[in-house]
């Protein structure tokens, strides 16, 4: 009972259906990921889908295909699909290899796809020497057989190893496969560093959640270069220092497509922008009264300063660099840039909450808070740039070179070698010498006939020599 049960497995695992049915399932699920948009957020998808069909996307992990369990479970079976295959193959090959060849008999030599005859008259150590040299040119140097004092053969093949080809494509895609599922053991995500700033902390890519590096990345300096006349970035560099256990480790100055690599992690320069919770803004006060002239005030993001008038003071909240309001009306910034800078302000009197107000660079007179005793004006902002980093680790990322290498490898075995075999038998035969030749090759056997005449009108020319 427990055999027949190996052997329906082993029957299974390593049939043609099996692997037919995996191809079109990963071909089928792959189209489903290339049309559900990958890895965006939940507003994304609510915004586009129904609320059961985004339940439904959730619960198949649709939105994250490629490192869903279940394309990780049909992509292991159809790994295993290919283990099995090649080792079932395997010994029938490397019988092939390994046995030993032994003198054709005539049936062999008719049953051959490419055949020819010629004569020698007379034969002689130089003629064989000559003979061999002409097949070594044409094909390898043959071994030769003697086989009585007038009979002898030569037998040369090329290419023998050419046949694991199949083996080799097959580890290639194995490699592949395992390399891209071990992947997804490591992580991508992103990290923003103000200069000067040091962190060790990852925000996932496609979630919220936080990675926990064993070592902390701090950023010396930024620098972003534009083209004349235009604020589009011609280049953008991070200068930054690896700190592990408490010791600056390395350091390198990164631009786009030149990352730098500590324990596996690939660090990457992938944006920059304005940070719109650090520096300082500088406000301009006059109290409605029209009394005195404008006092200035150099403040940072998120403090609290006192007004010259008693029990007054006002708190800078928040600062924005393009301020907008977003789809669920709640303030946002469009983009890193200074397009329409803007700050908010809170005014208190005795630690009592007056009012919240934000404040425009860009439209001094507009102010919310109508019934504010102060004016307040936006007259510059001193901020501090940050670097958008992009991080990954990817543990398989070497087994999938390796298995591109092999892939590549056993393509070109596959379409450019093969395989070729050629036998020489001489014999006497009234008074004369028949030369007998055959040849076979797994593949291009066309191309080895081209080979296989030219040797034939080479091996003439030795008999009429002789």
């Amino acid at each position: 009972m427990k055999n027949t049960f190996v052997k329906d497995l082993w029957s299974f695992l390593t049939s043609l259906k099996l692997a037919i049915t995996i191809l079109i399932s990963i071909s089928a699920t792959s189209i489903i990921g290339t049309v559900i948009p990958q890895n965006e957020s939940a507003h994304f998808y609510h915004e586009y889908y129904k609320p059961s069909v985004y339940k439904f996307i959730k619960l198949l992990s649709l939105d994250d295909m490629y490192h869903a369990w279940w394309f990780t479970a049909l992509l292991a079976l159809f790994t295993l699909n290919l283990i099995c295959c090649t080792v079932k193959r395997f010994p029938v090959f490397w019988k092939f290899i390994k046995k030993e060849v032994k003198d054709p008999d005539d049936e062999f030599m008719r049953s051959l796809p490419l055949k020819k005859t010629l004569r020698l008259k007379k034969l002689s150590d130089k003629t064989i020497d000559e003979m061999s040299r002409i097949v070594q040119k044409h094909v390898h140097a043959p071994t030769v057989r003697d086989t009585s004092p007038d009979n002898f053969s030569l037998f040369a093949e090329k290419g023998k190893y050419s046949r694991l080809s199949f083996y080799i494509t097959h580890i290639g895609i194995i490699l592949i496969i395992l390399g891209g599922i071990a992947g997804n053991l490591g992580f991508q995500g992103y990290m923003k560093l103000i200069e000067g700033e040091a962190s060790d902390t990852v925000i996932l890519r496609g979630s919220s959640q936080k990675n926990k590096l064993d070592f902390s990345i701090r950023c010396d300096d930024f620098e972003a270069t534009f083209y004349p006349g235009s604020k589009r970035p011609k280049d953008y560099k991070s200068s930054l220092t690896i700190i592990d256990g408490g010791k600056e480790v390395l350091s390198k100055v990164i631009e786009v497509n030149d990352p730098l690599n500590y324990k596996g992690v690939y660090i990457y320069q992938s944006s920059y922008g304005t940070a719109s919770g650090a520096g300082e803004v500088l406000l301009g006060v006059t109290p409605k009264t029209g009394a005195g002239e404008v006092r200035k005030y150099r403040v940072k993001i998120g403090d609290r300063f006192a007004l010259d008038e008693k029990g007054y003071a006002v708190k800078v909240k928040r600062f924005v660099p393009d301020f907008t309001i977003g789809a669920d009306k709640k303030v946002i910034s469009r983009s890193q840039e200074l397009r329409n800078p803007a700050v908010q302000l809170a005014l208190f009197k005795d630690n009592t909450l007056l009012n919240e107000n934000w404040i425009f660079a860009n439209f001094p007179d507009f102010h919310g808070a109508k019934d504010s005793e102060f004016q307040f004006s936006f007259l510059g902002f001193f901020g501090k740039e940050y670097t958008g980093l992009q991080l990954t680790r990817d543990p398989g990322v070497w087994v999938v070179w390796t298995g591109c290498f092999l892939l590549t490898l056993g393509s070109y075995l596959i379409f450019f070698t093969s395989h070729r075999r050629l036998w020489v038998q001489v014999e006497p035969k009234d008074g004369e010498y028949l030369v007998t030749m055959g040849g076979s090759s797994n593949k291009n056997l066309e191309l080895f006939a081209k080979v296989f005449e030219e040797l034939y009108q080479e091996l003439r020319k030795t008999g009429k020599k002789t």
